[in-house]
C-alpha cells in the first residue's frame, strides 16, 4: 500500500515536470518571481532604502534639481565607488526614449535619480531624444541608445518609459536577473500584472540576454507594437522573465494624450519569432548622433 502510494506521488511529480519541461521548450515565459535574498542582503548594504514612498509630481527645473542633488555629476553621471577599484561594480546605463514631454522627463528626473542614489548604484542617464519629424520609433531609439551607452562599458541596461514614475526603492535597478521586468504593478492596471508575458514600460537586462534577443525591433513606428515584439523575441529564445513582488514593482503612470497608433502593429508581430534573428541590432543603420552632457542626464539626439 505505502509502496503504490509512493509510485503514484512520483508518477504525479514526473508527470508535473514533463508538462514544465514541454512548456519550456514551447517557449512560454513563467513568471519567476526574484528572490527575495537579492533583495534583503541589497537592503542590508543602502540602509537609506525607504521601501513605499509617494512620487514627488512637481515639475522643477532642472537648474534647481542640479542644484539639489549634489551628487550627479554633468552627464547624469553618478559613481558609488572610485575609478581605481569599480572594476567589478555594476555600471547601469537608464535609456529614456523621449520626443517633447518636457514635464514627464522633469518629473521623472526629480524621482528617479534620488531613487538610484539610495541605491548606491553607479549609473548614467542617458534621454534618447528622437529630434525629426519622423513618426516616433520607441524601438530603434532604444538600440541606438544601447549601442551609444555601449561604449562606457555598462554592464546593465534598464529601458524606462518616461511616464512611468517608480513608488518602491526596492525595485532594484542594477540587473539582479535578465531579463527583469520592472514595472509588473502599474497604477493604471490596478497594480496588478495584465499579462505574465508582459515586458513594457521600464526592464532591465545585461548585455548576454539583450544581444541574444538581437535587441528592439527596428519597424514599430507610432505608437504600440514593439514592447509585444520583444515578448515574442523572449519566447523565441527561451528566457524567463524576471519579476519583483506586485509591492515593490510598482509604478505611477503619468497622464498623457494617446499617440497616434501603428495600424500595422499585428500584422508585423505575426512573424516576430523569426524575424528577431535579422530584425533588430544586428540591422541597425543610423546616423551619428549629438552627444550633448546635460547636468542631469548625457542627452543623444537622434534623426531616424
Amino acid at each position: 500500500m505505502v509502496y503504490a502510494r509512493m509510485t503514484l506521488q512520483l508518477s504525479v511529480v514526473l508527470l508535473l515536470a514533463s508538462v514544465l519541461l514541454v512548456l519550456y521548450h514551447f517557449g512560454f515565459v513563467f513568471n519567476n518571481d526574484c528572490i527575495n535574498e537579492s533583495c534583503s542582503q541589497f537592503a542590508r548594504c543602502c540602509p537609506n532604502l525607504v521601501g513605499n514612498f509617494h512620487p514627488d509630481l512637481r515639475v522643477i527645473s532642472i537648474e534647481e534639481m542640479a542644484t539639489r542633488f549634489y551628487w550627479v555629476r554633468e552627464g547624469g553621471l553618478y559613481s558609488s565607488t572610485p575609478s581605481d577599484v569599480s572594476s567589478g561594480t555594476t555600471r547601469v546605463a537608464i535609456l529614456i526614449p523621449f520626443r517633447k514631454r518636457e514635464e514627464h522627463l522633469q518629473i521623472l528626473l526629480n524621482n528617479l535619480h534620488p531613487f538610484l542614489y539610495r541605491q548606491q548604484l553607479d549609473y548614467t542617464v542617458y534621454v534618447v531624444e528622437q529630434v525629426d519629424e519622423k513618426p516616433f520609433n520607441k524601438g530603434k531609439l532604444y538600440n541606438i541608445g544601447y549601442k551609444e551607452a555601449k561604449k562606457n562599458n555598462h554592464t546593465c541596461y534598464v529601458f524606462h518609459d518616461v511616464d512611468l514614475i517608480p513608488e518602491n526603492d526596492h525595485n532594484l535597478y542594477g540587473c539582479v536577473r535578465s531579463p527583469m521586468h520592472l514595472s509588473r504593478a502599474i497604477n493604471k492596471y490596478n497594480y496588478r500584472l495584465p499579462d505574465d508575458k508582459l515586458i513594457g514600460g521600464v526592464s532591465a537586462w545585461r548585455t548576454e540576454e539583450f544581444e541574444r534577443v538581437n535587441g528592439w525591433s527596428n519597424l514599430f513606428w507610432f505608437w504600440g507594437g514593439e514592447d509585444d515584439d520583444m515578448s515574442y523575441r523572449i519566447m523565441a529564445n527561451r528566457l524567463p522573465i524576471y519579476r519583483f513582488r506586485n509591492s515593490v514593482a510598482r509604478y505611477l503612470m503619468l497622464k498623457h494624450s494617446q499617440s497616434t497608433i501603428n495600424t500595422a502593429r499585428k500584422r508585423i508581430l505575426k512573424d516576430s519569432h523569426i524575424r528577431y534573428k535579422f530584425d533588430g541590432l544586428s540591422s541597425l543603420v543610423y546616423i551619428p548622433p549629438d552627444i550633448q552632457q546635460s547636468p542631469l542626464y548625457t542627452r543623444i539626439l537622434v534623426k531616424l
